[in-house]
This record gives structure tokens, sequence and C-alpha cells, in this order.
């Protein structure tokens, strides 16, 4: 994110000498709204995880806390009908978090597992969808307004000397 930055400052200063300052980071504000919204995710859509094509998601037990069995991973893949809430909860040691997403069977129970990618944290925006329940930031407003980015502490970071 932060070459993504760095690349689109460059060209918009090399850009024609007829583009006044303020021209030149309206066009960069810009292009910089453009990329944050195309890097958005959201929690995965239910043929995307009965036909097993996640990428990068981890299925655990919402009481336990631990990676879900083939066995149970089978069963809430197969059981599973409908997104109910995308959850994020901070790690205060590295100032990352977790994105954690519910859902339903098609008699409304909670499924009892979620899945997780780590290294994410909630988009804020105008229209906030996100809000705090004990200690956690939830969203249960759609799938899709409830969206997501790779948090910038998870881009590897250069040590200085």
């Amino acid at each position: 994110m932060l070459e993504t930055i760095v690349i689109y400052i460059v060209w918009v200063s090399n850009l024609g000498k007829g583009m006044t300052q303020v021209k030149k980071l309206i066009f960069f504000i810009c292009l910089m709204s453009i990329n944050l919204i195309s890097f958005a995710e959201t929690c995965p859509n239910i043929a995307a995880i009965k036909h097993q094509t996640l990428k990068g998601w981890v299925a655990y037990d919402s009481e336990e806390g631990t990676v879900l069995s083939s066995k149970r991973a089978a069963q809430f893949n197969r059981l599973v009908e409908k997104f109910v809430l995308a959850e994020w909860k901070m790690n205060p040691v590295n100032k990352d978090g977790a994105i954690h997403c519910y859902y339903l069977d098609k008699t409304g129970s909670n499924l009892e597992a979620y899945l997780a990618k780590d290294h994410f944290e909630p988009v804020k925006n105008n229209k906030n969808y996100w809000y705090q329940v004990s200690g956690f930031t939830q969203c249960a407003a759609g799938k899709s307004k409830c969206a997501f980015r790779k948090s910038i502490s998870a881009d590897p970071q250069l040590a200085r000397k």
C-alpha cells in the first residue's frame, strides 16, 4: 500500500507543467480514493464457501477458538446459508487485527464457527456501519457494507540503522 502511495506521488508530481499544484493534489486524492476502494475486501460469499475457493481464510470454532477439524469444516461448508456478522478485534501487541465472519444455516441457527483472516482492519467511511460491542468492532449491515482492508502494519517494515 505504501509503495502504491509513493508511486502515485512521483507520477502526479511528474505530470505536465500546465497543471497547478492544486490540480495535482486533487488528482492525487482521486487516485488514492479509487485505490482504497479497489483494495477493500468483504467476507466470503456463500458460493465461495460451498465451492471451497477461499484464499487466506481459516475456519475456527467460535467456542474454543481453535481451527475446525476437517469433519467440522466440511459440515460448516455444507450447512452455511447466510452471512450474519463481521467482527474485528485489534491485537494490542502489534496494533493489527483479524476479521471474523459469521454465518447462519437455513434454519437461522448459529453454526458455532467463523471464518477468519489476519492483518486486516475495518474500512470506516462517511457511512460507518462498524460499531463497538464488548471490546469488538462489529458490522451487521450486510456483507457488502462490512468492508475491510489490509492493515498498514501488516506490510514488511525496513529496519533503520
